[in-house]
């Protein structure tokens, strides 16, 4: 799991369990799935795969990031992006829900942090968000995948619908174009 991302639109990636499936043409070539191909012999893929939470020590590293939250901002101006379950979807609905709620009570306890919360079951997002979510917390980015028109036209709308402070779209793998103008 990397501290230090090399996706260069955030500084960290946290995952909170690996595991997920298919639900898109975007998951065709998931880099996700081909590692845990290869180092469990994809155990914690499909539809009946046992998800896998992880370690303790990994998720003490936000805590670490956010008491750091100074020298970064003045270092590099901004404040530090956590991209969370990138081995994961953190709206899955085979995640036991008491896990997300640890991984809420850890990014209400790092507010220092802005979280990227990248879904490819935006129409879960709402049912599964903390109970003081309100409009949003302002250090929490939502946002959901489109690399196809129909992916798009699908997404956005939950994505739209549900409250947040920063909401953002994804368009990894682009898998053809892709026409994000929302017209009411």
């Amino acid at each position: 799991m990397a501290e230090q991302s090399k996706i260069e639109w955030t500084d960290h990636t946290f995952n909170p369990w690996e595991g997920c499936q298919k639900v898109a043409p975007e998951c065709d070539n998931c880099y996700a799935e081909n590692r845990d191909q290869r180092f469990t012999g994809g155990k914690h893929w499909g539809p009946k795969a046992p998800r896998r939470r992880t370690s303790p020590s990994n998720w003490n590293k936000p805590l670490k990031w956010n008491r750091d939250h100074a020298a970064f901002f003045a270092a590099h101006g901004r404040r530090q992006r956590v991209f969370c379950a990138s081995l994961a979807d953190w709206a899955d609905n085979a995640v036991p829900q008491d896990w997300r709620v640890d991984l809420f009570d850890l990014i209400r306890a790092t507010p220092n942090l802005d979280w990227l919360l990248l879904t490819k079951r935006p129409q879960n997002m709402t049912k599964m968000l903390p109970a003081d979510w309100g409009n949003g917390w302002p250090h929490v980015w939502l946002g959901t995948s489109a690399g196809t028109q129909k992916t798009a036209d699908q997404n956005i709308p939950h994505l739209l619908a549900t409250p947040a402070a920063i909401r953002f779209v994804s368009a990894e793998p682009l898998l053809g174009p892709v026409n994000m103008l929302v017209t009411d």
